[in-house]
This record gives structure tokens, sequence and C-alpha cells, in this order.
């Protein structure tokens, strides 16, 4: 029987913690018409309308969850957790530079 002791040499599992949600840059065509994981939310998933443009946020129906596995929605009961997996690029950072005149 193990003891209380043993049990706190066992590794801790540490899941990353992601500082974006997932979205999808939209910039290649592997990326087109695509549905693409929310990091932050399971019932919901981004999709790449148009090249160069935003991805699109939608919403799975009323007690689904998003699939990564199935590039799908399915009821929760049908869903299981994944690890994460990153989009081919990201969206493009806007950046605000103030100009000096001098």
């Amino acid at each position: 029987m193990p003891t209380a002791t043993a049990a706190a040499h066992l590794p801790i599992q540490k899941r990353k913690y992601h500082e974006h949600s997932g979205e999808p840059g939209c910039q290649g065509l592997e990326e087109m018409n695509r549905m693409f994981r929310n990091f932050w939310d399971p019932t919901a998933y981004w999709v790449c309308d148009r090249q160069g443009t935003r991805a699109r946020l939608q919403h799975c129906p009323k007690s689904q969850l998003y699939s990564e596995e199935l590039g799908r929605c399915v009821h929760y009961a049908n869903w299981s957790w994944s690890d994460f997996k990153e989009p081919p690029s990201r969206p493009k950072a806007t950046s605000t530079q103030s100009v000096s005149t001098q």
C-alpha cells in the first residue's frame, strides 16, 4: 500500500497555459475553410474564410463542445481533452507607432 511520502515523490503534471486563444492568422491556403480550436473556450472554434483576413469566432450548438480530432462539434458527453495544437500561423500583431516631430 503506498504511503503519503511515496506519493510526494511522484511528478506533478503541469498543463501549459496559453497566452493566446489559438486564433489562426489565416495567412496560408492550408488554413482556409478549416476550423481551429479555441484554446480558452471549448464551446468555440475559429474559421478562416478568406486569406489575409481575421478568423471568425463561431460557437457550437448548445450542449456541444468542439473536438479538434474530429474537426466538428460533438455532444459534451462524447468530448475528450486533447493537447493544444498551434495553428500554422498567428494573427499579425497590431502596433501603434508614435511619430516624433522634431
